[in-house]
C-alpha cells in the first residue's frame, strides 16, 4: 500500500511541474490525439551560461485526463541528432544556442498507445496535456533575472517552432515544481 501511495504522489507532483503546450488553442499546429508526438525534437534555446544539465536529465510528459497509469506517462528526454532538424529550426538569436532533444525509443510505443486510447474513448484533445521538465546548469554566476529560457517542440517535417516555454525568465523556471536548482556545467 506504501508503495502505491508513493507512485501516486509521484506522479502528482510530476504532472505538476511540467511547462506544456496549449493544447486547448484552435490556432495550434499540434494534435496531441493524432499527430505522431512520440516523434517529437525538442529544442531547448538557451543562452550564453547556460546549459542542460543531463545529469539530472530532460523529462517529457505525456497526461491523458481520466487515464490510467498507461497514460500518465514520463520519459527521459536523450540528445538528438542535429540532422533531425533538417530546416526546422531557423537559426537561433545572437548568444544563444540550440540544444535538442527527442523521446526515448523505448518509451515511444507507450506514447502511441495512450494516445489510441484517448482516441478510442473519443477524448478531446483538450483532455491530453504535454509537457517537459527542464534541469539547466550553468557556466558560473549568471543573472537569473536578466536570462530566459525557451523550449520548443517541432513535429519532424515541419518548419513551426510550438512553445513548451517562451523567454521566460531563468528565475521563474527554476522557482516551477521538480525543477531543480541551477548546478554548474560538467565539461
Amino acid at each position: 500500500m506504501r508503495h502505491l501511495i508513493a507512485i501516486v504522489l509521484t506522479l502528482a507532483l510530476a504532472a505538476c511541474s511540467t511547462v506544456g503546450i496549449n493544447t486547448g488553442n484552435n490556432n495550434r499546429s499540434l494534435d496531441p490525439l493524432h499527430d505522431d508526438v512520440a516523434s517529437l525534437l525538442i529544442a531547448f534555446d538557451l543562452p550564453r551560461g547556460l546549459g542542460p544539465n543531463n545529469t539530472a536529465g530532460q523529462l517529457f510528459t505525456f497526461d491523458v485526463a481520466q487515464g490510467g497509469p498507461q497514460e500518465h506517462l514520463r520519459s527521459l528526454l536523450v540528445p538528438a541528432d542535429v540532422d533531425q532538424a533538417a530546416g526546422g529550426l531557423p537559426p537561433p538569436a545572437e548568444g544563444r544556442q540550440y540544444y535538442l532533444y527527442t523521446i526515448n525509443e523505448n518509451d515511444k510505443p507507450a506514447i502511441r498507445a495512450a494516445q489510441q486510447s484517448a482516441v478510442a474513448r473519443n477524448l478531446s484533445a483538450n483532455s491530453i496535456q504535454i509537457g517537459v521538465v527542464p534541469h539547466l546548469c550553468g557556466a558560473g554566476a549568471v543573472d537569473k533575472n536578466v536570462l530566459t529560457v525557451s523550449i520548443y517542440a517541432l513535429i519532424p517535417g515541419q518548419t513551426r517552432m510550438m512553445p513548451f516555454m517562451n523567454q521566460v525568465p531563468l528565475a521563474t523556471v527554476l522557482q516551477q515544481p521538480g525543477s531543480t536548482q541551477l548546478a554548474i556545467c560538467q565539461g
